[in-house]
């Protein structure tokens, strides 16, 4: 096997590759980088078994062939080379790493142990602009549960029917929900849960632009975008009926500009206690954010605000309030509550495909 390639393309490759290995006493191979040289393209693919990738670049091929490489130090000489041109060179398992002024030689091991990534059976296939699915990502992924506790929750919900994506998350103490329109999906109804750190890596790892390609199979989930292809397992089981607990009537509806809210949950925060917790006091016309700490002191800051219906005073964590106002986009935000118990739905009164809903610590 040998190549030759600019050092800013395999430099970029191998540090987004280098996130999919894998770290198993079991199967070091999980470690390590597959570099397979064809006749028409170099393909860098790593995978730690939950999910993988395969990420194409452009290089003179001089000879066809395979190896693997460690990802954490093929990546780390890389990053200290200052030629342009790198031309790589693979004999029984050593790998010749060549430069201008560069020579270094990397042990591997045995290509043919390398897992297959798998061929999947596209039961549904279709495709929408990258930034479309990568940004409803983004304002989804804060809401998803960290702890695999409860499995179905460690991920990212999608609903795909005609005409639409549905992407949802929740922890149980928030819900964010984000609905796009995909003329191209037709006949096609199919629910799935993609793992949460599949879907922080897409948004690390697909490009800006451009067109994005998803086949969906009974147990796997492939992602097609430029020169990558990224392979991820489904988590098994059935997403809870989330839709159940958002109230489709409120007591109070109030619109408030959202970066002078987040500024005041921002500064009542400082005051804050180990539950992070904030009091909003929400009335038609007025919203006051207040805390008091015994250990640090006090804040109330009020700001106007246009709505109807009853005053309401909830305890929020100030983290998830900000997050929610954060995902809601805009110069003005929809702050809807019922009652002192009672969740809070938070929405762009511009923008009704998405809504985030968050629970409250306790009456104030």
């Amino acid at each position: 096997m040998k190549f030759t390639s600019t050092l800013e393309h395999l430099k970029n490759a191998v540090q987004t590759v280098e996130r999919f290995s894998g770290r198993h006493i079991t199967l070091p191979i999980l470690a390590h980088i597959l570099i397979v040289v064809k006749e028409r393209g170099i393909a860098l693919r790593a995978t730690n078994l939950e999910m993988g990738i395969e990420y194409t670049i452009p290089g003179k091929t001089l000879k066809v062939g395979a190896t693997t490489v460690p990802a954490r130090s093929f990546s780390q000489i890389l990053q200290s080379l200052r030629d342009d041109t790198v031309t790589l060179e693979a004999e029984k398992q050593h790998l010749a790493i060549t430069t201008q002024n560069t020579n270094a030689t990397l042990f591997g091991l045995n290509a043919d142990e390398f897992p297959v990534l798998p061929a999947i059976k596209e039961e549904t296939k279709f495709s929408l602009d990258t930034i479309l699915f990568t940004g409803a990502l983004e304002r989804i992924i804060p809401a998803a549960a960290t702890s695999d506790l409860k499995p179905q929750l460690n991920g990212v919900y999608l609903a795909v029917k005609p005409g639409t994506i549905t992407l949802a998350a929740t922890d149980s103490f928030r819900l964010a929900e984000q609905t796009l329109a995909v003329p191209e999906i037709k006949d096609t109804s199919v629910e799935c849960i993609l793992p949460l750190r599949t879907a922080q890596e897409l948004l690390h790892t697909l490009p800006a632009e451009g067109t994005l390609a998803i086949g969906i199979g009974e147990h796997q989930i492939v992602f097609r975008a430029g020169n990558v292809e990224i392979v991820s397992r489904l988590i098994d089981g059935a997403y809870p009926p989330y839709r159940a607990i958002i109230p489709k009537t409120y007591e109070t509806n109030t619109v408030i500009k959202r970066d002078d809210l987040i500024q005041r949950i921002r500064l009542a925060a400082i005051f804050s206690s180990r539950l992070n917790e904030v009091s909003l006091e929400v009335g038609p016309q007025e919203i006051a954010v207040a805390t008091s700490n015994s250990e640090t002191g006090s804040s109330t800051t009020r700001l106007a605000a246009k709505g109807k219906g009853k005053t309401g005073s909830v305890l929020f964590n100030h983290r998830y309030l900000v997050d929610g106002l954060a995902a809601a986009g805009g110069e003005h935000v929809t702050l809807n509550l019922n009652g002192s118990g009672g969740a809070a739905l938070i929405q762009n009164p511009n923008d009704s495909s998405f809504l985030y809903l968050l629970m409250p610590i306790r009456s104030a």
